[in-house]
């Protein structure tokens, strides 16, 4: 045994630091493939001549591959690209590389088949390609009023799984708490709604090349529920064919190939349908077939203009494997005339549908119609950033005339069947004799809340709230002890600009030690566009000692001690993405030698209950975090700002420090964390 153990650790040791050594050598080849239009290739495949491997670019036309150093012949072929060679020398530093790819000089007819000559399709969609660039960009900055409407079907059934589910799934964030009052109208309004969602919006669309977008809402008005519904942010919804790939943002994971994209004619067949005269010009309607199908492509319809050889409309099913919520979606397309030679697109519809097992589906649509069209509009420096939308406090107060005046559609009778019920309700919910019923019901004492629910008491005119615990809410359990009886009581306010406040407490003794242990708490938004929040909280609680030790330790007695326990906080936004948060907590903590500390886990555990034995001292903690989103989105409502996300990582550091002989504490130390 003592021969061969070192001859295995060497061999081990030989093993190891060869692989380490053939990292230290190898570097890496990074960057995009893009095209003549400096548009990303993705699936390009890069290959390795020496190797005999090699990698693939994503959707975004990024690769990485690691090579060790030495000379190597890489290859990047894609359909519809001249194969590109490159000859590159890994040295000692990693080498970022872009590659420009060059269409295939091969003609359109060269590539169709024999057959689908006589198709004069084939002409007029080379006809459309090679106007495209004409099209891809018409202006630099529009102004646009738009407007949108969503409905979603669902039977009643449905409706309430769809609830009951909605409101397990959704759990508040410290950030952004549950507002009662706002939760209670959901409720009430859920229960009177037909079988109908539907949004229907007005906004003003205003555009600046290359994507800066913002929306001033000015109407809106919600019947039933929205998660069902597409509502697009328009920053996401420019679906232009003209260029090579069209990006469905929110809508698929994969981008669409173009049906007039320069290498189309690889991945779709079409046929002439039918050409028609309409307004003086003569359309040809056209067939889009997928040659085979898959996540990038799509069927349907095109319509080009003769003569102008540009996009009339579009009727397109985009394929199932690519899409993030739906099962089938179709997206319609038309096109408007203003200029000569400028063509916009003045309607948008998608029609969508999900499956839920073998019985249940949900349809919507959601139309969205251009007016008022403005182009080449100068607007103010700093005008577009990133505040994408914002809606005026006017917007959600708008009545059925205004509706009835700006639809540019009328609505289906279904439609308006759940807009008559939904002013009919709204006008005995919004009296007060209504809301007086509805408050003196809530507040009704039962036996079944004071035994199990809990009692809840609400005034709808200053919207407060107080909550009592339950009879069985009052009997708790400690690992040190075992039971406890205390009350747990709550408060909550909100005003009508968007501030609110919550305050919640309980008090318990221990029935064992007689012990009064218990905790208050309190929140505060006191500034709703700039998340300002002030907390601040104290009690007393028996506290593991490493909360984040094994489950069965955690049921062991004598891995507690006695904590008492006092805290401030505060978190604001000083920039749009840049936070900064500050606590200051003081901890008085204690051993548990003394208390009984028996109950029937003991013998589950094997816990002889022994307590961990030392001097009482104290902790006084200071954290400061600085966090930053960058390009944070965001839209502003009438009382509130809506933080929309960003697709960057948020950036934190946090200082931690431990005062010593600072109000008596006992500990001192420093913490970096970034």
């Amino acid at each position: 045994m003592s021969y061969y153990t070192p001859r295995i650790i060497v061999i081990i040791c030989f093993v190891f630091s060869f692989f380490i050594c053939s990292e230290i050598n190898a570097q890496s080849i990074s960057g995009v493939v893009l095209n003549e239009e400096n548009e990303p290739v993705p699936y390009a495949n890069i290959y390795v001549r020496e190797l005999q491997t090699g990698t693939s670019t994503d959707l975004d036309g990024k690769y990485f591959l690691t090579i060790d150093e030495g000379e190597y012949e890489i290859v990047i072929t894609s359909l519809g690209y001249s194969t590109k060679t490159l000859n590159i020398v890994v040295g000692d530093l990693p080498i970022v590389k872009n590659i420009l790819l060059e269409a295939s000089a091969m003609d359109l007819e060269e590539i169709v088949v024999k057959a689908s000559k006589k198709d004069p399709a084939y002409a007029i969609i080379q006809k459309a390609v090679d106007h495209r660039k004409q099209f891809l960009s018409q202006v630099n900055s529009f102004k646009s009023e738009v407007y949108v409407k969503a409905t979603e079907t669902i039977d009643k059934k449905e409706r309430k799984k769809r609830a009951a589910k909605k409101e397990v799934e959704e759990v508040s964030t410290e950030a952004d708490p549950v507002d009662i009052f706002d939760e209670e109208e959901k409720k009430e309004k859920k229960n009177l709604e037909p079988n109908l969602n539907m949004v229907e919006m007005n906004l003003t669309l205003n555009y600046q090349a290359p994507n800066n977008y913002k929306e001033e809402r000015t109407g809106y008005k919600l019947y039933g529920e929205k998660a069902g519904l597409y509502i697009p942010q328009f920053s996401e919804a420019d679906f232009n064919f003209y260029e090579n790939l069209v990006y469905l943002k929110g809508i698929s994971e994969t981008p669409i190939i173009s049906p007039i994209s320069r290498t189309a004619i690889l991945s779709y067949k079409y046929k002439l349908i039918e050409s028609v005269e309409e307004n003086g010009v003569l359309v040809h309607k056209i067939k889009i077939i997928p040659r085979k199908v898959g996540n990038s492509t799509c069927s349907g319809h095109i319509f080009i203009n003769e003569g102008i050889w540009n996009i009339n409309r579009l009727d397109l099913k985009i394929q199932k494997g690519g899409l993030m919520f739906f099962d089938a979606l179709q997206l319609k397309q038309d096109y408007e005339q203003l200029e000569d030679s400028l063509w916009i697109v003045n309607k948008q519809e998608f029609e969508y549908e999900t499956k839920q097992g073998r019985f249940k589906t949900f349809r919507g649509n959601t139309l969205i119609r251009y007016s008022d069209y403005q182009k080449d509009v100068q607007f103010p420096k700093k005008f577009f950033g990133n505040e994408v939308a914002i809606t005026t406090k006017e917007a959600y107060e708008r009545d059925s005339s205004y509706w009835k005046e700006l639809r540019p559609e009328p609505l289906t009778k279904e439609e308006l069947r759940a807009v008559f019920y939904r002013d009919s309700v709204e006008a005995v919910v919004n009296s007060q004799e209504y809301k007086d019923s509805i408050q003196a019901k809530y507040n009704k004492v039962t036996f079944l809340e004071v035994i199990w629910d809990g009692l809840g008491f609400r005034n709808n005119e200053k919207k407060q709230h107080i909550y009592v615990g339950s009879l069985a809410a009052m009997i708790d359990f400690d690992i040190v002890g075992g039971f406890r009886l205390g009350p747990y009581l709550s408060y909550f306010r909100r005003w009508e600009n968007g501030k609110m406040f919550n305050v919640s407490g309980q008090v318990n003794m221990g029935l064992t030690n007689k012990d009064v242990q218990g905790f208050v708490s309190s929140w505060h938004r006191y500034n709703p566009y700039r998340l300002g929040d002030i907390s601040a909280g104290f009690g007393r609680s028996f506290e593991s000692i490493n909360t984040y030790d094994a489950f069965l330790n955690q049921l062991k007695a004598s891995n507690y001690i006695l904590h008492d326990q006092f805290e401030l906080g505060h978190r604001i936004e000083l920039l749009n993405g840049l936070y900064v948060e500050t606590d200051l907590s003081f901890s008085d903590r204690k051993s548990i030698d003394g208390y009984d500390t028996s109950s029937f886990i003991d013998k589950i555990v094997e816990d002889d209950g022994t307590a961990l034995v030392f001097d009482d001292y104290q902790a006084l903690i200071s954290e400061i975090s600085l966090a930053y989103t960058p390009r944070q989105k965001f839209m502003t409502e009438p009382n509130r700002k809506v933080v929309l996300g960003s697709r960057y990582p948020t950036f934190k550091f946090t200082h931690k420090k431990g005062w010593n002989k600072l109000m008596t504490s006992d500990i001192d130390f420093d913490y970096l964390q970034f």
